[in-house]
């Protein structure tokens, strides 16, 4: 294997470009998990948010040749699914672990369906992908520029997203809001709260940014619609929530490790020689997979605080005592 072809110093900032691109569409997704999960709710459905949102991206955009009413309706395919997860586990106070997973299974099931009998099983159609924006002057500056500022307008978006959850959070009342129907529902009831309205604003939101996470990896990056082609990062998403202890720049810091795993396991592939490697290809496929795996275990046995929301998962049932 030519190692420098992976390592070198020609190697390093394509590395970098492309570990930035392949974790945006995981961050997104799971910045909005760790909002979902500080408000008291254990979003599952991840997965389906981000597979509704890449589908309807690819169906705006496919029908209609404009990427930015794709990205649109990938936010509202994510949305769509958050309505049916507000509505089973916030309104009717159903178990949030079944409805996620049903929901998953409902979008895969969903899209693969409509997939085929819109286009059949031929080759996907396909279509160009955004074209990237260079910021002037900035995307000139040696090494760095051509890492950080010449990347799709979507990696641009995700960032102030990003940080705008984090701002959110942290310093508004929104935010308090949220920490508290997380932490102590019954407080924040008593304080004039609305933990129903907090929590499902707080699942809206989260399939919003997934369903952009799905846009993203369609309209930004592939250009086209595979059958599960969000390929599991719902669920790493929300593993990466753990890693971050539900802090939305950590679990950003999360996705971009996954995403540099990701661009890696694709260099190492090819400089082995692709499908002709003695190495079989599912093994770099399931590389990032495994480090994120390996990633989570190991900072939550480091882990020295709880920061795990006390009300995640538990519905709210007003005048009901917490076991």
């Amino acid at each position: 294997m030519n190692w420098g072809a992976v390592f070198g110093a020609a190697a390093i900032i394509p590395l970098l470009n492309a570990s930035i691109r392949l974790a945006v569409p995981t961050g997104l997704a799971a910045v909005g998990e760790s909002l979902c999960q500080r408000a008291g709710v254990l979003n599952l459905s991840l997965e389906g948010m981000m597979l509704s949102g890449a589908y309807a991206a690819f169906l705006a955009t496919h029908y209609s040749g404009q990427p930015w009413l794709g990205v649109a309706a990938g936010i509202g395919g994510g949305m769509f699914i958050g309505v049916l997860m507000a509505l089973f586990s916030v309104a009717l106070k159903t178990e949030q672990v079944i409805n996620g997973i049903a929901l998953v299974l409902l979008a895969s099931g969903l899209t693969s369906f409509l997939h085929v009998r819109l286009f059949g099983v031929t080759a996907p159609e396909r279509f160009d992908p955004m074209a990237k924006l260079e910021i002037p002057l900035l995307g000139s500056i040696p090494g760095i520029g051509s890492v950080v500022f010449d990347q799709s307008p979507l990696v641009y978006l995700a960032v102030v997203l990003i940080v705008g959850v984090w701002w959110v959070l942290r310093y508004t009342r929104f935010g308090l809001a949220v920490r508290a129907a997380g932490d102590r529902p019954g407080a924040a009831d008593a304080a004039g709260i609305s933990v129903d309205r907090v929590r499902a604003a707080a699942i809206l939101a989260s399939g919003a940014m997934a369903g952009l996470g799905g846009a993203v990896l369609v309209v930004g990056q592939l250009g086209l619609f595979a059958q599960n082609v969000t390929a599991g990062r719902g669920w790493v998403a929300i593993a990466l929530v753990i890693f971050g202890r539900w802090s939305p720049l950590r679990v950003a810091a999360g996705a971009f490790l996954f995403g540099f795993t990701d661009a890696l396991q694709l260099r190492i592939q090819s400089a082995s020689g692709g499908i002709e490697s003695d190495i079989p290809f599912e093994f770099f496929q399931a590389l990032p997979y495994l480090v994120t795996i390996m990633v989570v275990v190991v900072a939550t046995a480091r882990a020295r605080d709880d920061a795990q929301p006390e009300s995640l998962g538990v519905p709210y049932i007003k005048g009901a005592r917490s076991s």
